[in-house]
């Protein structure tokens, strides 16, 4: 026989009638589940959406805690802001006071309606701010979405 041969008869006879030992079922951990990310979703409008000049936006959350604004900061806890045609601010910085552009919904509502707003393509970003009004990480959405008159 050829050296090959004999090794792979070897392997066979040695493996052929013994099974690997079955684990206690006590040992087996099951992996855990990744814990559910922290988020703000806008509702509506959706992406693309045609609307009048009255727009309610409405959010929605996932992993955090909407209460009414307060000066403390709190993982987890929080309040909304909206941000219509301007950039959001940073995470981590402190949002500046409501504008015509900058939105604190510090009443824990979901909703909110811009009024009158002119027609054309227009964008909202939604980011959950700590009760001090600075900007959670992560906890961002986006919108566009076009007014027609």
């Amino acid at each position: 026989m050829k050296p090959r041969v004999v090794a792979v008869l070897l392997m066979a006879t040695a493996c052929g009638g013994e099974k690997a030992p079955v684990p206690d079922s006590a040992a087996l951990v099951a992996p855990s589940a990744p814990a559910p990310m922290s988020a703000v979703m806008i509702v509506s409008p959706a992406e693309g959406d045609t609307t009048g000049a009255d727009v309610t936006i409405v959010l929605s959350k996932q992993g955090v805690t909407i209460e009414k604004a307060n000066s403390t900061r709190a993982e987890g806890i929080g309040h909304h802001h909206l941000f219509l045609d301007t950039l959001a601010t940073p995470e981590g910085e402190v949002i500046p006071p409501t504008s015509q552009r900058v939105i604190h919904i510090g009443t824990g509502d979901s909703t909110y309606t811009f009024k009158g707003l002119p027609s054309g393509r227009h964008e909202v970003i939604a980011v959950i701010g700590y009760g001090d009004h600075s900007a959670m990480p992560q906890r961002r959405d986006t919108v566009r979405f076009f007014v027609r008159r």
